[in-house]
C-alpha cells in the first residue's frame, strides 16, 4: 500500500508537469500562428510594393519610347525648318541682287535722260540765239551739237524770251492745249522770221512743231523713257515689299527656332536629371544588396558562418524546422488584397549610358528575397526572446 501510494503520488506529479508543458507548448503554438499571420501580411504588402514598382518601370519604358518618338519628330521638323530658312535666305539674296540691278539700271536711265535733256536744251538755246542774232553779228558755233555740253559752256541769253523758249523746249510737247502761232509771236516779238530763200534748220522745224502743238520724235522718246522709268520704279517698289515680307517671315521663323531650341534644352536637362536619380536609386539598392551578400551569412541568425558556434546558445534550430515553416507559409491561403497602381510620368531619354544600368526585375527579386530573409530572421529572434522570457 505504501509503494502504491508513492507510485500514485509520483504519477500525479508527472501528470501535473505534463499538463504544464502542454499548456506551455500550446501558448507557443498560438504565438507562432500570430507571427505567421503577421509575416504573411508583410509578405503580401511587399508583393504589392513590388508590383507597383514593376508597373512604374513599365510606365517609364512607355514614356521613354514616347519621348524618343517626340524627339525624332522634333528633329525632322528642325531639319525642315532649317531647309526652309536656307531657301528663304537664298530668295532674299536673289531679290537683293535683283534690286541692285534694278537700281543700277534706274540710275543709268536717269543719267541718260538727264544727258538727253541737257543736249536738247543746249541745241534749242543755240537755235534761239541764232534766230535772235542780227545779220552783222557773228554766230556761235559748237563743234559737236550732239555732245553732252555743260551749262557753263552755253553763253548767257540776254533776253527773257530765250529763257521762256528754253523752258518750253525742255517740257514734252503733249500738252492738252497747244499754243497757237499768234501767241508764240506775241511772246517772242523780237524773233526774226526766216527768209523765204533760207533753208529751214532742225531747230526751226522743232520750233514750228512746238508752235503747231504736234508731237516730235524727241517727245516720243522722252515719254517712252519716262514710262520705262515708272515701270522700273514700280518693279523696284514691288521687290522691296517682297523683300520686307520675306525678312519678316525669316524673323518669325528664327524666333520659333529659338523657342524650340530652348524647349529642347530644357527637356534634355530634365531627362538627364531623372536619369541620374534613377541610376542613383538602382545603384543604392544594388550596393545594399551587395553589402548583405558579402561573405557567407546564416539564414536564421544573420551571423557569420566563420564564427565559432556557441553550444550554450538558446537559438537552436534545424533545417527541418525552417523547411516546415516555409512550407506552412507557402501553403497558407492568403486573402487577395487590393493592389493599388501608381502612375508616374517622367520625361526620360534613353542614352548610351543607360545600357550600363541593370534591368529592374533582378534587382526587385533580389530585394524581395532579402526582405523575406530578414523577416524570417526577425521571427526567429522573437522566438528566442520568448524562450528567454519563459
Amino acid at each position: 500500500l505504501q509503494l502504491a501510494a508513492e507510485l500514485g503520488k509520483t504519477l500525479l506529479e508527472r501528470n501535473k508537469e505534463l499538463e504544464a508543458t502542454l499548456k506551455h507548448h500550446q501558448n507557443i503554438i498560438e504565438d507562432h500562428v500570430q507571427e505567421i499571420e503577421y509575416l504573411t501580411k508583410q509578405n503580401a504588402a511587399l508583393r504589392e510594393v513590388n508590383d507597383s514598382r514593376m508597373k512604374i518601370y513599365e510606365q517609364l519604358e512607355v514614356s521613354i519610347q514616347d519621348l524618343e518618338r517626340d524627339k525624332y519628330k522634333l528633329a525632322l521638323e528642325y531639319q525642315a525648318e532649317k531647309k526652309h530658312v536656307k531657301q528663304l535666305c537664298s530668295n532674299i539674296e536673289s531679290l537683293e541682287t535683283k534690286v541692285e540691278e534694278l537700281t543700277r539700271s534706274l540710275e543709268d536711265a536717269r543719267r541718260q535722260v538727264e544727258a538727253d535733256r541737257r543736249t536738247k536744251k543746249t541745241e534749242r538755246l543755240l537755235g534761239q540765239q541764232q534766230q535772235q542774232q542780227l545779220p552783222g553779228q557773228p554766230a556761235i558755233v559748237i563743234n559737236s551739237p550732239t555732245s553732252h555740253a555743260s551749262k557753263d559752256a552755253i553763253p548767257n541769253v540776254p533776253s527773257q524770251e530765250g529763257v521762256s523758249a528754253s523752258r518750253q523746249t525742255t517740257e514734252p510737247c503733249q500738252s492738252a492745249k497747244p499754243m497757237p502761232a499768234g501767241a508764240a509771236k506775241q511772246n517772242d516779238p523780237a524773233a526774226p522770221s526766216s527768209a523765204p530763200g533760207e533753208p529751214r534748220t532742225e531747230e526751226d522745224g522743232t520750233e514750228q512743231c512746238e508752235r503747231d502743238g504736234g508731237p516730235t520724235a524727241d517727245d516720243h522718246t522722252l515719254s517712252e523713257e519716262s514710262e520705262e522709268m515708272l515701270r522700273i520704279m514700280q518693279e523696284l517698289e514691288r521687290t522691296q515689299k517682297c523683300l520686307l515680307s520675306e525678312q519678316g517671315k525669316v524673323g518669325d521663323l528664327e524666333e520659333q527656332l529659338a523657342v524650340i531650341a530652348q524647349e529642347n534644352t530644357a527637356l534634355q536637362s530634365k531627362l538627364l536629371n531623372v536619369h541620374s536619380t534613377e541610376i542613383r536609386s538602382v545603384h543604392d539598392e544594388l550596393s545594399m544588396l551587395e553589402e548583405f551578400r558579402q561573405g557567407p551569412v546564416c539564414t536564421r541568425c544573420l551571423r557569420d558562418l566563420g564564427e565559432q558556434q556557441d553550444e550554450d546558445s538558446i537559438i537552436t534550430g534545424t533545417t527541418e524546422d525552417d523547411a516546415s515553416l516555409m512550407e506552412l507559409i507557402r501553403n497558407t491561403d492568403f486573402p487577395q488584397a487590393y493592389r493599388s497602381s501608381v502612375t508616374i510620368e517622367v520625361p526620360y531619354r534613353r542614352t548610351e549610358r543607360s545600357t550600363a544600368v541593370p534591368p529592374p526585375e533582378p534587382a526587385a527579386s533580389a530585394l524581395l528575397n532579402l526582405l523575406s530573409i530578414a523577416l524570417h530572421h526577425a521571427l526567429l529572434l522573437l522566438l528566442c526572446l520568448f524562450y528567454v522570457h519563459a
